[in-house]
Protein backbone atom coordinates (compact mmCIF):
# COMPACT_ATOMS: atom_id res chain seq x y z
CA UNK A 1 0.00 0.00 0.00
CA UNK A 2 1.07 3.47 -0.82
CA UNK A 3 1.39 6.20 1.65
CA UNK A 4 -1.30 8.12 0.17
CA UNK A 5 -3.68 5.26 0.39
CA UNK A 6 -2.26 4.66 3.64
CA UNK A 7 -3.29 7.93 4.67
CA UNK A 8 -6.81 7.94 3.23
CA UNK A 9 -7.48 4.43 5.01
CA UNK A 10 -6.42 6.05 8.51
CA UNK A 11 -8.22 9.08 8.31
CA UNK A 12 -10.78 8.61 6.32
CA UNK A 13 -13.24 7.88 9.14
CA UNK A 14 -12.68 10.46 10.86
CA UNK A 15 -13.30 13.00 7.62
CA UNK A 16 -16.78 12.35 7.22
CA UNK A 17 -17.57 12.09 10.88
CA UNK A 18 -16.35 15.42 11.03
CA UNK A 19 -18.11 16.15 7.52
CA UNK A 20 -21.27 14.78 9.10
CA UNK A 21 -21.76 17.04 12.23
CA UNK A 22 -21.23 20.37 10.38
CA UNK A 23 -23.54 19.88 7.13
CA UNK A 24 -25.15 17.16 9.70
CA UNK A 25 -26.75 14.96 5.95
CA UNK A 26 -25.15 11.97 5.50
CA UNK A 27 -24.72 12.17 1.61
CA UNK A 28 -23.85 15.81 1.33
CA UNK A 29 -21.26 14.65 4.09
CA UNK A 30 -20.20 11.61 1.52
CA UNK A 31 -19.71 14.37 -1.23
CA UNK A 32 -17.51 17.07 1.39
CA UNK A 33 -15.42 13.83 2.02
CA UNK A 34 -14.79 12.71 -1.86
CA UNK A 35 -14.36 16.61 -3.10
CA UNK A 36 -11.47 16.80 -0.19
CA UNK A 37 -9.83 13.32 -1.25
CA UNK A 38 -9.86 14.37 -4.58
CA UNK A 39 -8.25 18.16 -3.85
CA UNK A 40 -5.84 15.61 -1.41
CA UNK A 41 -4.85 13.17 -4.32
CA UNK A 42 -4.18 16.15 -6.76
CA UNK A 43 -1.77 17.68 -4.33
CA UNK A 44 -0.62 13.92 -2.89
CA UNK A 45 3.34 15.20 -3.38
CA UNK A 46 2.94 18.19 -1.31
CA UNK A 47 0.94 16.81 1.51
CA UNK A 48 3.69 13.94 1.87
CA UNK A 49 5.88 16.77 2.91
CA UNK A 50 3.71 18.27 5.67
CA UNK A 51 4.74 17.59 8.84
CA UNK A 52 0.68 16.25 10.21
CA UNK A 53 -1.18 15.38 7.10
CA UNK A 54 -4.20 14.15 9.07
CA UNK A 55 -4.78 17.50 10.61
CA UNK A 56 -4.16 19.24 7.07
CA UNK A 57 -7.17 16.74 5.80
CA UNK A 58 -9.05 17.49 8.42
CA UNK A 59 -8.83 21.51 8.13
CA UNK A 60 -9.76 20.70 4.25
CA UNK A 61 -13.05 18.71 5.18
CA UNK A 62 -13.97 21.19 7.78
CA UNK A 63 -13.51 24.29 4.95
CA UNK A 64 -15.05 22.40 2.24
CA UNK A 65 -18.35 21.53 4.70
CA UNK A 66 -18.96 25.22 5.71
CA UNK A 67 -18.11 26.01 2.06
CA UNK A 68 -21.15 23.48 0.91
CA UNK A 69 -23.16 25.15 3.61
CA UNK A 70 -22.67 28.93 2.87
CA UNK A 71 -23.23 28.10 -0.77
CA UNK A 72 -26.92 26.93 -0.48
CA UNK A 73 -26.23 22.94 -1.65
CA UNK A 74 -27.35 21.37 1.23
CA UNK A 75 -30.57 20.18 0.92
CA UNK A 76 -32.81 20.93 4.05
CA UNK A 77 -30.85 19.87 7.57
CA UNK A 78 -32.58 16.38 8.54
CA UNK A 79 -32.01 14.74 11.91
CA UNK A 80 -29.75 11.54 11.80
CA UNK A 81 -30.51 8.79 13.83
CA UNK A 82 -29.18 8.10 17.04
CA UNK A 83 -27.01 4.89 17.75
CA UNK A 84 -28.92 2.44 19.00
CA UNK A 85 -27.90 1.44 22.66
CA UNK A 86 -26.54 -1.94 23.75
CA UNK A 87 -29.89 -4.57 23.14
CA UNK A 88 -28.53 -7.48 25.58
CA UNK A 89 -28.83 -5.05 28.83
CA UNK A 90 -32.33 -2.80 27.50
CA UNK A 91 -35.26 -3.85 28.15
CA UNK A 92 -38.03 -2.43 25.67
CA UNK A 93 -38.61 1.17 28.41
CA UNK A 94 -34.78 1.44 28.80
CA UNK A 95 -34.37 1.39 24.71
CA UNK A 96 -36.73 3.52 24.25
CA UNK A 97 -35.47 6.03 26.86
CA UNK A 98 -32.06 5.66 25.42
CA UNK A 99 -32.99 6.44 22.01
CA UNK A 100 -35.23 9.34 23.17
CA UNK A 101 -32.39 10.81 25.25
CA UNK A 102 -29.63 10.27 22.40
CA UNK A 103 -31.79 11.94 19.52
CA UNK A 104 -32.34 14.44 22.14
CA UNK A 105 -28.75 15.38 22.45
CA UNK A 106 -28.16 14.81 19.06
CA UNK A 107 -30.50 17.53 18.18
CA UNK A 108 -29.01 20.22 20.96
CA UNK A 109 -26.08 19.59 19.49
CA UNK A 110 -26.92 19.95 16.28
CA UNK A 111 -28.13 23.66 17.39
CA UNK A 112 -24.37 24.56 18.86
CA UNK A 113 -22.91 27.25 16.40
CA UNK A 114 -20.17 25.43 14.09
CA UNK A 115 -17.08 26.02 15.70
CA UNK A 116 -18.44 24.32 19.21
CA UNK A 117 -20.04 21.85 17.01
CA UNK A 118 -16.93 20.87 15.48
CA UNK A 119 -14.33 21.11 18.25
CA UNK A 120 -16.71 19.09 20.00
CA UNK A 121 -16.83 16.00 17.53
CA UNK A 122 -13.38 16.58 17.41
CA UNK A 123 -12.69 15.89 20.91
CA UNK A 124 -15.34 13.97 22.54
CA UNK A 125 -15.96 11.59 19.11
CA UNK A 126 -12.52 11.42 17.77
CA UNK A 127 -10.64 11.66 20.62
CA UNK A 128 -8.20 14.14 19.40
CA UNK A 129 -5.81 16.57 21.04
CA UNK A 130 -6.21 20.11 22.08
CA UNK A 131 -3.25 21.03 19.73
CA UNK A 132 -4.41 18.54 17.49
CA UNK A 133 -7.81 20.40 17.20
CA UNK A 134 -5.99 23.20 17.15
CA UNK A 135 -4.22 22.29 13.85
CA UNK A 136 -6.87 20.96 12.39
CA UNK A 137 -9.27 24.14 12.50
CA UNK A 138 -6.83 26.73 12.67
CA UNK A 139 -7.98 27.90 16.00
CA UNK A 140 -5.74 28.53 19.16
CA UNK A 141 -5.61 25.94 21.67
CA UNK A 142 -7.45 28.55 23.94
CA UNK A 143 -10.00 28.85 21.45
CA UNK A 144 -10.31 25.25 21.16
CA UNK A 145 -10.80 25.52 25.46
CA UNK A 146 -13.20 28.03 25.19
CA UNK A 147 -15.47 26.31 22.59
CA UNK A 148 -15.36 22.58 24.34
CA UNK A 149 -16.44 24.45 27.42
CA UNK A 150 -19.00 26.74 26.03
CA UNK A 151 -20.59 23.43 24.01
CA UNK A 152 -20.07 21.27 26.96
CA UNK A 153 -22.09 23.87 29.43
CA UNK A 154 -24.79 24.71 26.98
CA UNK A 155 -25.59 20.81 26.33
CA UNK A 156 -25.59 20.14 30.13
CA UNK A 157 -27.78 23.24 30.43
CA UNK A 158 -30.52 22.65 28.20
CA UNK A 159 -30.64 18.98 29.35
CA UNK A 160 -30.76 20.39 33.00
CA UNK A 161 -34.06 22.43 31.57
CA UNK A 162 -35.75 19.84 30.63
CA UNK A 163 -34.78 17.16 33.48
CA UNK A 164 -33.30 14.71 30.97
CA UNK A 165 -29.90 14.38 32.98
CA UNK A 166 -29.76 15.08 37.47
CA UNK A 167 -28.03 18.00 38.48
Amino acid sequence: MDQFTSLVSSVRGRLYRLALRVVNDADEAEDVVQEVLIKSWRKREEIALLDNPPAWMLKMTRHQAIDRLRSGKVRLLRETEAAPPDRDEATPYRLTASGDTLAHVHRIIQQLPPNQRTVLQLREVEGMEYREIAAATDLTMEQVKVYLHRARTKIRSLLLQERIVEP
